[in-house]
């Protein structure tokens, strides 16, 4: 894949926590990444020595060099060979002997990478609540479901389903006509909004509650839904940050962030958003094909519930090659 492509953006790959002193394989973009850690931080690999197309993470990491399993060769976190043990250490080394690194960031708990060079910083949460004073956030779900990461976006922006899929929850057949929605394009994505009466037992004896829902999505594959209580001051956002492991291969890590019941269990919130989720799966894991087609001439469409999802497909199509990871033909 080229520099051009979704290589330039970044990806959540795994937490920071899964990330230690001793390699370890992910899966990104149809690739395998090598991540360890070092006194500066995480460090990514592509997970392939160059001498025999071993794979790195098999090996040991010693003097904060990644040590590869097969012939000893060792490789700092920029890749470059650093000892071949089969020769006189006084002996050069070649310049061509380089394992291909990666950046690496951590951000929210996550560690996030870029295999080309970054178009774009890691996206944002809205606002920049997480780690604010009177919020609180955490993992509520990660998954990997069998679609393409555009598909999982696409289902997440999308609101008329909630008739449907999430029918006594988020919606109901009674209340299923979307009415006319204004969707403002952002330099990097698109943002909506729109109002419903919920109902759900979260809300406490009546059962309902009228939510406004403010969608963001970045491009290629982050989307933020704000819901905020009207009359209430309460806020929660639900972000799904999107990792395409190959093509077909979606990893989801699925943050809650809230202003309110601070002193109240995760699970009452995590539960709740899983179920949302877990009715999700097995809807979009059906769809074919399944990557997103991106040419308007793929799939019908209606104008109005589906304003949103065409302008996004619309993004999609205008990156350079994104059609392997997100589409079915441009």
């Amino acid at each position: 894949m080229s520099t051009t492509e979704l290589t330039r953006f970044w990806h959540p790959i795994c937490t920071s926590q899964e990330v230690t002193e001793a390699p370890k394989r992910f899966a990104l973009l149809d690739d395998d990444v090598v991540l360890f850690r070092d006194e500066r931080g995480a460090a990514a690999l592509r997970d392939l020595c160059i001498h025999r197309g071993a794979a790195l993470s098999l090996g040991r990491i010693r003097d904060g060099k990644l040590v590869c399993p097969y012939h000893g060769w060792q490789f700092d976190r920029d890749g470059a060979c650093v000892r071949i043990p089969s020769r006189p250490e006084s002996s050069p080394i070649p310049s061509s002997a380089r394992a291909t690194a990666f950046r690496a960031v951590e951000k929210y708990g996550l560690v996030w990478v870029c295999m080309g060079e970054p178009l774009a910083e890691i996206p944002e949460f809205p606002g920049e609540v997480v780690g604010q004073p009177g919020w609180h956030s955490f993992i509520s779900y990660r998954e990997i479901w069998n679609t393409s990461a555009a598909r999982a976006v696409e289902n997440f922006m999308d609101f008329s389903h909630f008739a449907y899929v999430h029918t006594g929850i988020l919606g109901s057949e009674d209340t299923s006509e979307i009415e006319p929605y204004a969707v403002e394009q952002l330099d990097d994505g698109l943002r909506y909004s729109l109002e419903q009466v919920e109902p759900s037992d979260l809300y406490g004896a009546d059962g309902t509650q009228l939510v406004r829902y403010e969608y963001t999505l970045v491009v290629p594959f982050t989307i933020h839904l704000k819901k905020i209580e009207v009359g209430t001051g309460r806020e929660t956002i639900i972000s799904q940050l999107t990792l395409p492991r190959s093509p077909k291969t979606t990893e989801l890590f699925v943050f809650i962030v809230r202003n309110h019941s601070l002193d109240e269990l995760d699970s009452k919130f995590g539960d709740f958003t899983n179920m949302i989720m877990e009715q999700d799966r097995p809807v979009v894991e059906s769809q074919r094909p399944e990557e997103l087609p991106l040419s308007l001439r793929e799939e019908l469409h209606i104008k109005v519930p589906d304003a949103a999802s065409l302008l996004y497909r619309q993004r999609l199509a205008s990156l350079a090659k994104v059609e392997a990871f997100g589409s079915y033909g441009a």
